[in-house]
């Protein structure tokens, strides 16, 4: 999804200072500083999103596929989503 979307943001005065005077600094427009902090933080929360998978060495020369069906309550051997 690409684009702009204009939003209104409620925060304390002091603190949209403290962020004005750093985008000033910088060159920048206030709109442009707040644009890339939520960037920076949309970022964060879809690398949190990323599902996490693990390998493992089971020791033996057999499949994951048969050690499940050894185990039935083994988690892995439990459906994905219900």
């Amino acid at each position: 999804m690409s684009g702009v979307r204009r939003a209104t943001v409620t925060a304390q005065s002091d603190d949209l200072a403290v962020l004005a005077d750093d985008a000033h600094r910088r060159g920048v427009s206030l709109s442009t500083a707040l644009g890339e902090l939520v960037l920076a933080r949309a970022a964060q929360l879809r690398q949190q999103r990323r599902p996490r998978l693990g390998t493992f060495k089971s020791g033996s020369t057999v499949g994951i596929a048969a050690l499940m069906e050894s185990n039935p309550d083994a988690p892995a051997a439990q459906p994905f989503r219900s």
